[in-house]
């Protein structure tokens, strides 16, 4: 199996997320709106949920808990059979860091170059998980691993076919250009989890077909779970299951066929690196990497 160069993956066996009986609701002056009750839902390794639903809708709320960002009023999030709502600072900061990935429409504030945004928080980890032995053996592992990062970065780039985005800065890239940003700062971390929050919000038909093939390839490629929030039906084409939320209820939706492909997109394309035959073929137009 591919994967960039870095830790050892630590993959968990049966049940990876888990969302038993959860309720949330917000305050807006006097009234209370309730955006989940007593929700459920759970995400096998490997496992691909589209969460099909309108904005303000709690889409992104439901992820939120998910990562641990947000505490639920009632019911039980738990990640690999952890509690997350038991969890202290530091080990809610080590999940988000390491098993758990977010990708969102929203990238840095400042004017940081997408080579540094990617690496900062690989840095930051310091290469600590599973190393024990004396302060010398730690900073020796610590050392090593940071000298790993650059070909982490390189690779997870390369690998979303974003490789010309390395010294760009966020608010100049395309919308196109900063799912695929978005997509390789998650992977970088080699997670057990991708959590995307409708991502393909700002892109377009062809690119948000090209983008689910993307994530579906890399899903299988790195063993990946991933729970996204959608508003167009057209992204849940290649994920496993369909949730709808709407009112507060998540449920079961409509299931994807097995045969249903997005339409390939017009004009000249090519393979996405590391793509081959044996995880599933992915394409670019060749005007997605300049489109607005």
């Amino acid at each position: 199996m591919s994967t960039v160069p870095g830790i050892p993956r630590r993959r968990t066996e049966g049940e990876l997320l888990r969302l038993a009986g959860v309720s949330k609701s917000y305050r807006r002056g006097s009234q209370e709106l309730c955006v989940l009750r007593e929700a459920n839902l759970d995400v096998r390794p490997g496992e691909w949920v589209c969460v099909l639903t309108t904005h303000s809708q709690g889409g992104t709320t439901l992820l939120r808990l998910a990562a641990g960002f947000e505490i639920a009023d009632s019911g039980v999030v738990s990640f690999d059979g952890q509690d997350l709502a038991t969890c202290s600072d530091d080990e809610l900061s080590g999940l988000l860091g390491e098993r758990i990935a977010w990708v969102g429409k929203h990238g840095p504030r400042t004017g940081v170059q997408m080579f540094d945004y990617i690496a900062m928080p690989l840095l930051g980890r310091g290469g600590e998980r599973g190393k024990g032995g004396n302060v010398i053996g730690r900073w020796l592992a610590r050392r090593a691993y940071r000298r790993t990062v650059p070909d982490r970065v390189q690779a997870a780039l390369e690998r979303v076919g974003a490789a010309g985005c390395a010294r760009q800065h966020w608010d100049t890239m395309s919308d196109w250009e900063r799912a695929l940003v978005g997509l390789a700062h998650a992977i970088a971390g080699d997670p057990d989890l991708l959590l995307l929050d409708d991502v393909t919000d700002n892109l377009g038909k062809f690119e948000t077909a090209d983008f689910i093939k993307l994530v579906r390839a890399v899903s299988e490629e790195f063993q990946l779970a991933v729970l996204m929030s959608v508003s167009d039906d057209r992204a849940t084409m290649l994920c496993d299951r369909i949730m709808t939320l709407a009112g507060g209820r998540l449920e079961e939706g409509p299931q994807p066929s097995v045969t249903q492909e997005p339409p390939p997109p017009p004009g000249k394309v090519f393979d996405f690196p590391g793509v081959g035959s044996g995880v599933g073929s992915g394409h670019l137009e060749a005007g997605h990497a300049s489109s607005s």
